[in-house]
């Protein structure tokens, strides 16, 4: 049992004597890639943020000609019968706004996401693939992010070799 117990612990030793941690988001944001894409990105989403504006003046400008329709007609109706099918037909209409609306909106979101993907999705590759060979270059079966990290000693930090391994100015950790 004390064999056993001794091996366990000494398993343990050495699975957290073979982890480092990395400042992942401040290399990411370091990248210059990342940051002409956020550029993008951020343009993109400003498109989108005033099509969605006009989009919505539009619905609130084509809802206040229906409600308008509606008064004119409950003024001139005389047979209740044909005024609650119009009433009906202004609801439907309305109803099809609010929907085109909305569609907008989440074509939009799903614009963006596609967007940060496809800009971001290869960085991201990078950055881990720089942390894949730094890893395995100091030894280290696991990297954690700094996030998950409560305390580590200075020298089980990759995260300047990661950013030397990519070129890029060693970010600052505050």
């Amino acid at each position: 049992m004390k064999k056993l117990l001794l091996v366990v612990f000494l398993a343990a030793g050495t699975a957290i004597a073979q982890t480092g941690y990395v400042a992942s988001e401040a290399i990411l944001q370091s990248m210059p890639e990342f940051q002409k894409a956020q550029e993008e990105i951020n343009k993109l989403a400003a498109l989108l943020e005033a099509d969605s504006k006009k989009a919505e003046t539009n619905a609130r400008e084509r809802m206040a000609a229906l409600q308008k329709q509606v008064q004119e007609l409950s003024q001139t109706a005389t047979d209740e019968v044909a005024f609650n099918k119009e009433v009906e037909i202004y609801k439907s209409q309305a109803g099809a706004i609010e929907t085109e609306l909305l569609n907008g909106k989440k074509l939009a979101e799903l614009k963006l996401g596609e967007k940060q993907n496809k800009l971001i999705g290869p960085i991201t590759k990078k950055l881990n693939e720089a942390i894949k060979k730094v890893a395995t270059a100091r030894g280290y079966k696991v990297i954690v992010d700094i996030n998950a990290v409560a305390y580590a000693t200075e020298e089980t930090n990759v995260s300047k070799d990661v950013a030397m391994e990519l070129g890029i100015p060693i970010p600052s950790e505050d």
